[in-house]
């Protein structure tokens, strides 16, 4: 064989008797890792993504490269693919009722604690085994950490469930405000009810520019990982299976899902993090 390979016996009882370099040994630990995270997660792990679980959860340090590399050895791809835009700026005029606006109308969604800016939105899911039922989320998410401080589901979105929606806030946060929050302008958010509670509260009330949905993209982000990450591969079937599903995402999200924007942490490490630094 080796005649005909034309390889020295010597080369070849080398080669079989080697032993792994080190690298070679921590790639493998680290495929076996990320392999059933993915399977685990039906896939949904990008290399950002996994960057983050493996710095944060192993004892290795790797680069996006490194997991790129092995991802690509052994045929590992995301199930979830990201939309590529091609969008030029758009500079609309100032509207003085979206605080979350600069002047020259770029977005500010960076605020420098937490509880300074809360945003919110509903969105729809449905269950069944013909998806003949239907349910509206509402959920508030704290614009520093990406934390979901409350949720609550109603078969309809009306003033009464945001406005609950923001009572649970508050009494989750132990009563502490955000100085704003920030929603579209659909009917139950421009209503009389929703905007006593917050004026009440002593909160200012910001809203997105009409047909503008990215003024609130944090909060459409939120629903476009609860459906794709999540919901996609769940199928419910009662109104008592889908609200624990959502208790469900609601929790990993919170305590389990890692975010390159937030240093690798979740979104309740991060926050934890934060009131330490300021405490």
């Amino acid at each position: 064989m080796c005649q005909f390979l034309g390889v020295s016996r010597a080369a070849y009882y080398k080669w079989r008797h080697r032993c792994p370099h080190q690298r070679e040994s921590e790639n493998e630990e680290i495929y076996k890792y990320i392999k059933e995270l993915e399977e685990k997660h039906h896939y949904i792990f990008g290399v950002k993504r996994l960057v983050a679980y493996v710095n944060k959860e192993t004892k290795y340090h790797v680069s996006a490269g490194r997991i790129r590399r092995l991802m690509r050895k052994h045929g590992i791809k995301a199930s979830i693919l990201v939309a590529k835009h091609d969008r030029k700026a758009e500079r609309k005029e100032f509207i003085l009722g979206n605080k979350l606006l600069t002047p020259n109308a770029k977005h500010d969604f960076h605020p420098a604690r937490p509880n300074e800016v809360w945003v919110t939105d509903c969105s729809e899911l449905q269950y069944g085994i013909k998806n003949g039922g239907k349910i509206r989320v509402s959920a508030i998410k704290d614009l520093y950490d990406h934390s979901v401080i409350a949720w609550r589901i109603e078969p309809t979105e009306t003033a009464a469930l945001v406005t609950d929606t923001f009572s649970a806030a508050l009494l989750a946060n132990q009563g502490v405000k955000p100085n704003i929050v920030h929603s579209d302008q659909g009917s139950s958010y421009t209503s009389g009810q929703y905007n006593t509670a917050l004026a009440g509260a002593g909160v200012t009330h910001s809203m997105s520019r009409p047909g503008t949905p990215g003024d609130n993209s944090p909060m459409e982000s939120l629903w476009s990982h609860m459906k794709t990450e999540y919901f996609d591969f769940e199928k419910p079937l009662s109104l008592e299976e889908i609200t624990a599903l959502v208790a469900d995402f609601m929790n990993w999200y919170n305590n389990s899902r890692r975010q390159p924007t937030l240093n690798g942490m979740t979104p309740v490490e991060y926050r934890n993090h934060a009131v330490q630094k300021i405490a």
